[in-house]
């Protein structure tokens, strides 16, 4: 089996180079889509950037560099850009009826100036229109005034950077209790594990199922197969604080394409994984990928 692991194709759709830090983490990474093949088949994966294959602990796995000439599968469709649009996923809220309030598609730094008037002193987060895993994004509260100093002046700057590339959705900030994905294929959401800034650190698949949530999975998939989308996909949701409750909020982005809630329930498949994790793994873990990844 052949896999092209294009785990940079937000960046490639919004015409920007990563790191070199974030492709060696994205393609060692990248080695856990071994997990989509047969069992014992042997499996080629092209990566944006070279991983040591000692590494990888998955059985017959071959690390390769690049764009394959062919593929039996990919992570992202190289046309499924229009659909992995934060502007097409808050449009879809929007039609909906589950838009955040707040939220709005901006296309002007004066645009964003007004809204931001209207959320008063409130925290926001600003996101560019093609991101991954908390990049490309940018936090403040109340107005973007210059004036107010170096570190609102250095934020206005950097917005002012990603709303000139293609723009941006901006968001008003709001408590999280519990973030949730729901992966085209499984029966039930998942919980995602993330950092105090909703950067992503894994995928816990413990179902937390919710009638709201399966709803809005089913008229995702309806739109996204109206539009001529029928491949993978995954929404991302959350629970948050509001006064002395909680609400969810059921379509926070809209990722379509393979994503690593995939991957967990593919792990889960074959080693009985609970858990998938990023980053420094408890005793009881399982690696797969040394420095990299682990399942519980």
């Amino acid at each position: 089996m052949i896999v092209w692991a294009n785990l940079d194709c937000e960046a490639r759709w919004a015409g920007v180079t990563l790191p070199q830090h974030v492709l060696a983490r994205i393609s060692a990474a990248s080695a856990l889509l071994a997990a989509f093949a047969p069992e014992d088949e042997p499996v080629e994966i092209w990566a944006p950037a070279a991983v040591d294959p000692a590494r990888v602990k998955l059985p017959n796995v071959t690390m390769r560099v690049g764009v394959p000439a062919r593929y039996d599968l990919a992570w992202a469709s190289p046309d499924a850009k229009r659909f992995n649009d934060r502007w097409f996923s808050l449009s879809l809220a929007e039609r909906l009826g589950i838009a955040l309030p707040g939220a709005r598609a901006i296309a002007s730094l004066a645009d964003l100036d007004a809204h931001l008037a209207t959320l008063g002193d409130r925290a926001w987060v600003v996101k560019a229109r093609w991101t991954a895993a908390g990049r490309d994004r940018a936090y403040g509260r109340g107005p973007l005034d210059p004036a107010a100093g170096p570190r609102v002046a250095e934020t206005r700057t950097y917005v002012s950077r990603l709303i000139d590339r293609d723009g941006v959705v901006v968001e008003p900030w709001m408590e999280r209790v519990t973030d949730l994905g729901w992966c085209s294929g499984a029966d039930a959401p998942h919980t995602l594990l993330v950092d105090e800034r909703g950067g992503f650190l894994g995928i816990d698949l413990t179902p937390g199922h919710r009638p709201e949530l399966e709803r809005v999975m089913n008229e995702t998939r309806t739109a996204l197969e109206r539009e001529g989308y029928t491949g993978p996909y995954t929404i991302d949701a959350f629970v948050y604080r509001d006064g002395g409750g909680e609400k969810l909020h059921a379509l926070c982005e809209l990722n379509a394409r393979h994503t690593f809630g995939h991957v967990a329930h593919a792990l889960a498949k074959r080693f009985g994984a609970r858990a998938l994790g990023f980053g420094p793994p408890p005793v009881n873990a399982r690696i797969l990928v040394e420095g990299s990844a682990w399942i519980v």
